[in-house]
């Protein structure tokens, strides 16, 4: 009866979406991905490596990997960003210092060919804090405008408080349904 059940739900969800996670340790990628699947934030901890959920919203099944953000993992994003469908870039808003360095890790990262032309959602996560940069000087401070071939948006939330999620995942479903 599960599998019935199971290929039921998959035809349902015919439109499907490769999401990939990436950002500096501590930005708040796994509390994200949590409320993106489950509506909610739960208890999480470092990623050691990564995580990957099956998030399926508004007639899109999206396949997401959280990959860890600790420097010897950052190496590792080109390998599960490359064939995805977008990326995810989750900035810690609260945290100005990290900025020149999650500045760094997104344009290395994006310096990739195989990348070109993959959109990019730019989280800025925990604006439930203060301070928090805004919208204008993130894009500015992180070089946004100098990124021409990857379409770009900047969303900014709070994971934790479960804020303009839904701005999140009707940009992911509209980007699932132009996928297919």
């Amino acid at each position: 009866m599960g599998a019935i059940f199971t290929k039921l739900l998959d035809a349902f969800y015919n439109k499907k979406l490769e999401v990939v996670l990436v950002g500096l340790e501590n930005s708040g990628k796994t509390t994200l991905l949590n409320v993106l699947a489950a509506g909610r934030p739960v208890e999480t901890c470092p990623t050691i490596g990564l995580n990957v959920k099956l998030v399926r919203k508004g007639g899109v099944q999206m396949k997401c990997w959280d990959i860890g953000g600790q420097a010897q993992y950052r190496s590792e994003w080109g390998r599960y960003t490359r064939g995805c469908d977008v990326i995810i870039y989750v900035v810690d808003a609260n945290a100005l210092d990290s900025i020149p360095l999650a500045r760094k890790e997104l344009h290395r990262l994006l310096e990739d060919r195989e990348l070109a032309t993959t959109p990019l959602l730019v989280i800025a996560n925990k604006i439930d804090l203060d301070p928090h940069i805004s919208e204008p000087d993130l894009i500015r401070e992180l070089n946004l405008d100098y990124i021409t071939e990857n379409p770009w948006i900047v969303i900014p939330v709070s994971a934790l408080k479960v804020i303009n999620i839904d701005q999140v995942l009707s940009w992911l479903i509209k980007q699932g349904s132009a996928n297919k």
